[in-house]
């Protein structure tokens, strides 16, 4: 089905069109009202055809197909409902509606997947001073058997901006799986893991200098002892650079060590201390581009050549427990880290915090995870668990629409969207 969808200015008589082709049982229509709030009078408006994604079909397939079967005895067949559509979301995100947001794609400060909020409305009516949110319109809004259609307002004070998508969804947030392997572990939850990937295999380093090669179902392959040790309470963080594994100390000293386990030459000094008010505290190391980055505790985050000079250094505004320390994964563009309960940060390489996730991987109390990435996933490994998650965030985006260019409403604009969804 070919579709034209529209930007239409009533004041400068100006109209960007966009022709697409849409497919899908059921048909969505956006259409975006911009008002002079002193006369009432439309001033712009925008018509566009939305996507609704496979897997949401396949959902409601499911669903259906549950419902059909309730009440059969010995039924054994499964329905997951989590494609949920509660909330409108209106984004900065220039991105084609057929591109997936995950954790990878996802960057909330640019206009990436999914974008920067402008403005997000329930389905409950809303009155208030919210600079974001809207409210359904009760009168206006209606289902029948072949069309729901929904209608919002927002006032002149709230969704001030520009965006060019909405989102159908329950939340802008990524949904996490998280499958986990056995690996060796300290048993001690007031220390850290190394953990470092180098294509086939997993390293998992210990406090006491214990470097474990694993293959990704679990299994230890080799044990080497590399004759480093620290403070338990202090542990050592790891990373890959494509060759040599690279383990960072609460002192600031970083080792080269081969992939058999040897460490090879002395110790790389760079003066990063990461001394608590009790504890020594691990730090976090991941090497990107010729470089590594330390992230300290206290959020610091250095990039340091790999002789230890440090080139730059900024506060990303984070800061972990002295107890906890945190450690860095890198995915060859962006870094990541975690707290000790679990928050997932993805950083730029300029330190700015790109976005946050909760894993509901907990660590507990005086303990943190060891983090690396190992092509499709943020692996994170937990200390007091002898766990290896092997964390992944997708969305669940019931639909998406990607305006024919972008609306921008300010404090002098009232602002309805109405969308439709009409089943053929």
């Amino acid at each position: 089905m070919i579709v034209r969808d529209y930007v239409r200015n009533y004041m400068t008589n100006q109209e960007i069109v966009k022709i697409k082709e849409k497919d899908g049982d059921v048909k969505g229509i956006a259409t975006v009202q911009l008002f002079d709030a002193k006369t009432g009078a439309l001033e712009l408006e925008a018509k566009t055809h939305n996507i609704i994604y496979k897997a949401v079909y396949d959902w409601l397939k499911s669903y259906q197909w549950d419902k059909f079967c309730t009440g059969a005895y010995n039924k054994t067949n499964t329905y997951g409902g989590y494609w949920e559509m509660d909330n409108i979301y209106l984004v900065t995100s220039a991105k084609p509606e057929s591109e997936r947001v995950d954790i990878y794609t996802y960057d909330a400060t640019q206009n990436g997947n999914p974008g920067q909020q402008v403005g997000w409305a329930s389905k409950s009516t809303y009155s208030g001073s919210d600079t974001q949110r809207g409210s359904p319109n009760a009168s206006e809004s209606y289902a029948n058997n072949t069309r729901l259609h929904w209608v919002f307002d927002w006032p002149t004070h709230a969704a001030n901006g520009t965006f060019q998508t909405i989102i159908w969804a329950n939340t802008l947030g990524l949904y996490f799986t998280q499958p986990s392997i056995t690996i060796p572990y300290e048993d001690n939850r007031e220390t850290s893991l190394g953990l470092a990937f180098d294509g086939t295999y997993f390293y998992v380093l210990k406090p006491n200098g214990t470097l474990y090669k694993i293959d990704q179902s679990g299994t230890t392959i080799a044990t080497y002892n590399l004759g480093i040790s620290v403070d338990p309470v202090g542990g050592m963080n790891l990373t890959y650079d494509g060759t040599y594994l690279y383990a960072m100390q609460w002192n600031g000293n970083i080792y080269k060590i081969s992939t058999d386990g040897v460490v090879i030459g002395s110790p790389i000094s760079t003066g990063i201390v990461s001394y608590g008010q009790w504890v020594y505290t691990p730090i976090g190391i991941a090497y990107l581009g010729g470089y590594f980055y330390i992230l300290n505790y206290n959020g610091t985050l250095y990039k340091v050549t790999t002789s230890g000079s440090i080139v730059s250094q900024v506060n990303t505004g984070l800061s972990f427990d002295t107890d906890n320390g945190c450690d860095l994964a890198c995915d060859g563009t962006y870094l990541y880290t975690t707290n000790n309960s679990g928050t997932l940060y993805k950083l730029n390489t300029s330190g700015t915090v790109v976005g946050t996730f909760n894993t509901g991987i907990n660590a507990g109390p005086w303990s943190s995870h060891g983090l690396a990435y190992d092509g499709a996933n943020i692996c994170m490994a937990v200390n007091n668990s002898h766990a290896l998650y092997k964390v992944y965030g997708t969305s669940r985006y019931f639909a998406r629409t990607l305006l024919a260019s972008p609306i921008t409403k300010t404090n002098q604009n009232t602002m309805k969207v109405i969308y439709e969804f009409i089943r053929s």
